[in-house]
């Protein structure tokens, strides 16, 4: 069931001045409910416009975002609806921690949704969950938290809010390999278990490959590529051309098949490739 439809969206900046740029050139799609969406594209190519597009920060100059077959930009009662219902998290949220514990900071979306107080308690307990908080970090202030987890703190107040569709800028950002494979992992389990919808903008191809189930490529403003996993990776050449790349063992792989032309060449991960391989060298030794 299609949750979230982007119809012919165009918006640009700096209208009549020499520095004027169109940001999204008519760009369409549709989003399932349930779906892991990947957003990539190079710095510039409109990824940030475009998920601002998605709780009405910005409206489109032409064009509709339709949340459940509902213009979300209709009236104020229809921009508040899209904004409990899509969760968006920028990069780098942990700079908007103020609150002075943790529990207090999940717990101020919720708060402003108008639930109980009981409803706030739970919603802050579920979501601390979801990113690995116990109630010793729920009750520390945020500032006295590392970097990777004020992320979480930041991003569990969004998961709180128990979005339909929750958007994330470049979630792992700046994370170092373990703390990025963590916080994606959680992110994961928080939509298995809500069921909800994720849009992830990454420039991070190996992340993307890990857990999309669907792929947007962004260029120059357009929405160039839409496809699976393999759809898009498979398309070296293409994402190269518009200064984007494709995940590590993809790369691996494909070098390692001009020597070695009967190894698979559906990688995409690291665990890919080590299966791979793994199976390679175990033929290799057995004949």
């Amino acid at each position: 069931m299609v949750i979230l439809e982007v119809k012919n969206v165009s918006y640009g900046y700096s209208h009549g001045t020499p520095f004027e740029i169109a940001a999204l050139r008519d760009v369409s799609f549709s989003v399932e409910k349930g779906e892991l969406v990947g957003i990539i594209g190079h710095t510039g190519s409109g990824k940030s416009t475009l998920i601002k597009m998605l709780n009405s920060l910005l409206k489109p100059e032409s064009g509709q975002v339709l949340l459940n077959g509902k213009d979300i930009n209709t009236d104020k009662a229809s921009i508040k609806e899209a904004r409990s219902k899509v969760g968006l998290c920028f990069q780098y949220p942990e700079y908007q921690l103020f609150e002075e514990t943790c529990a207090k900071d999940i717990a101020f979306g919720p708060k402003n949704m108008g639930l109980s107080e009981d409803e706030v308690r739970q919603r802050v307990l579920r979501a601390a969950e979801f990113v690995g908080f116990n109630k010793e970090l729920l009750n520390r202030s945020p500032f006295d938290l590392s970097g990777g987890q004020k992320r979480r703190c930041a991003i569990a107040g969004v998961m709180a809010m128990f979005p339909e569709i929750l958007v994330l800028d470049e979630p792992v950002a700046g994370l170092d390999p373990a703390g990025r494979r963590e916080l994606m992992s959680m992110i994961e389990n928080y939509r298995k278990a809500t069921g909800a919808t994720v849009m992830i903008v990454s420039h991070s191809m190996d992340d993307i490959a890990r857990i999309a189930d669907r792929i947007l490529v962004m260029n120059k403003g357009s929405l160039a590529e839409s496809g699976t996993v393999k759809e898009i990776f498979s398309k070296t050449d293409k994402l190269i051309e518009m200064g984007l790349s494709v995940p590590a063992a993809t790369s691996l792989i494909n070098k390692l098949r001009l020597k070695l032309p009967e190894l698979d060449a559906d990688v995409y991960t690291t665990e890919d490739a080590a299966r791979i391989l793994a199976a390679f060298y175990k033929r290799r030794k057995e004949q």
